[in-house]
């Protein structure tokens, strides 16, 4: 079967959309619980704005974990996480942007992946639109994802705690890794939780982004 291939000029003008879109977005006042945005519907019908029906899968895929990981480094990168962030307000928004893009709002802007890591567990933030399309979480619907979203510090800690207890911790004996979907656009900021050292983790951090390794506390630039 052929592949459908997207003309150049059609992603440009995907792309200027979402931003317009932004752009719109960061002049408005703050989205509370029930936000008047219409979602986006994904082709399978699932609300994508900003978490279809508050997905969360769960795999124990090997790329995901080769080995195992652990509910107490998990809390322990969840904690980092808080500490990392914690001199920002956790309800304002910010513009998440995948490494290279433009700054386009008022929003002040935040770039991903941010790694968030503990011995054997691993908390990523990253736009689903920096990864290579063979390795979307599974269960991504393939599309063309927007490279910039928006979302609070609150909302993506909150989503990184309900993957970790419902994946990771309900795992019991046998943990498993997830993600889930954040962002209040077109859900594209991808919260993940997989093994340290995985292959999943090492295409992620291909990316520059602000890692920080709680061994150490130090905060370095990949």
């Amino acid at each position: 079967m052929s592949k459908m291939v997207i003309p150049r000029q059609l992603q440009r003008l995907h792309v200027m959309a979402q931003l317009l879109i932004i752009v719109a977005l960061s002049h408005a006042s703050p989205l509370g619980p029930k936000s008047n945005l219409n979602p986006t519907i994904w082709p399978n019908g699932l609300d994508a704005s900003p978490n279809p029906q508050g997905m969360k899968r769960c795999n124990r895929l090997p790329y995901w974990q080769p080995n195992t990981i652990k509910h107490t480094d998990c809390i322990q990168a969840l904690e980092l996480f808080r500490m990392a962030e914690g001199a920002k307000s956790g309800s304002q928004r910010f513009e998440f942007l995948i490494p290279g893009a433009q700054k386009v709002s008022t929003l002040l802007p935040l770039s991903t992946p941010r790694i968030y890591s503990a011995s054997t567990c691993t908390i990523a933030v990253v736009m689903l639109a920096a990864l290579p399309p063979n390795y979307l979480p599974p269960g991504a619907y393939p599309r063309l994802w927007p490279p910039i979203d928006i979302e609070t510090l609150d909302e993506l800690r909150n989503a990184a705690a309900d993957v970790e207890r419902t994946c990771v911790q309900l795992g019991g004996e046998y943990p498993k890794t997830g993600w889930t979907l954040k962002g209040r656009l077109n859900g594209s900021i991808g919260v993940l939780i997989y093994e340290t050292g995985s292959l999943m983790d090492r295409i992620v951090r291909n990316e520059r982004s602000l890692y920080l390794d709680a061994a150490t506390n130090q905060t370095l630039q990949a």
